[in-house]
């Protein structure tokens, strides 16, 4: 779970370094490696305030992974 947090976390940071795919692709990348029961909490949080960041495809991308 660490692992994830912190994935997401670097995912948030592409975002604000201006790579918005390689952040919904990360943040996907990771939401995909869970166990169900995971992507709930804390990583769901972070997962849905990356996606209120985006726009275009990466908004689309994540959103897909976050339905």
């Amino acid at each position: 779970m660490t692992r994830a947090l912190l994935a997401m976390d670097t995912a948030a940071c592409l975002r604000t370094d201006g790579d918005p795919t390689a952040a919904a692709e990360m943040a996907v990348g990771d939401l995909g490696r869970l166990p169900g029961p995971f992507r709930q909490g804390l990583i769901r949080s972070r997962a849905e305030a990356l996606h209120r960041q985006l726009t275009g495809l990466p908004r689309d991308h994540l959103g897909q992974a976050l339905a």
